[in-house]
């Protein structure tokens, strides 16, 4: 699909065109999909919060602008932001773990510098506790710096690099992660 065609798709979800809506839908599904799989526990999960992301896109579609930036980054943003407030819903008995006094060891940014098989990092993701899998999703994978998720999340930068250091820890020692040279695929 090309830029105009997709502004003229835009145009028509403006206007509550069914047709516009659900073509926008399967042409971002796959790609918002995997990205509520990172967030969700399972698959219901995920597909709650795709669908409850393009319901938010297509009722705030108005407020997207066509020279503020691409479609689909605006659409991430918002299903990126539906998982949060997802999982916050969902784990309400579950807290943000503020350390701000403890300093990280090792290094500052984690890295999947492994050849790892999409769905063996998927399940090893779920076994994080919830804020932490939404820390190391929005810094690892979506590429949002600690200022931003700390901001998002309402936590410290500090507090944000202590989850990034424990999705690091936790997963290596899930994964028994051996670097691409000496794994054999």
């Amino acid at each position: 699909m090309n830029q105009d065609e997709l502004y003229e798709l835009i145009e028509g979800c403006r206007n509550n065109n069914r047709n516009a809506q659900e073509t926008i839908y399967k042409h971002f599904h796959a790609g918002m999909l995997a990205i509520c799989k990172r967030y969700a526990e399972d698959g219901h999960d995920a597909l709650t919060i795709l669908n409850d992301g393009f319901l938010k896109a297509f009722l705030h579609i108005s407020k997207y602008k066509k020279e503020s930036g691409s479609f689909g980054v605006w659409l991430k943003t918002i299903v990126i932001n539906t998982a949060i407030d997802y999982t916050r819903s969902k784990k309400r008995g579950a807290h943000v773990i503020h350390i701000d006094s403890i300093l990280e060891q090792g290094n500052d940014d984690f890295q999947l510098n492994f050849n790892l098989y999409k769905e063996e990092i998927m399940q090893h993701l779920k076994l994080l506790p919830p804020v932490t899998r939404i820390v190391i999703n929005l810094f690892a994978f979506d590429s949002y710096d600690y200022k931003e998720i700390a901001g998002m999340l309402g936590i410290s930068e500090s507090t944000t690099r202590w989850h990034v250091s424990e999705a690091r820890k936790k997963l290596k020692g899930s994964m028994q992660l051996k670097p691409v040279k000496d794994r054999q695929l």
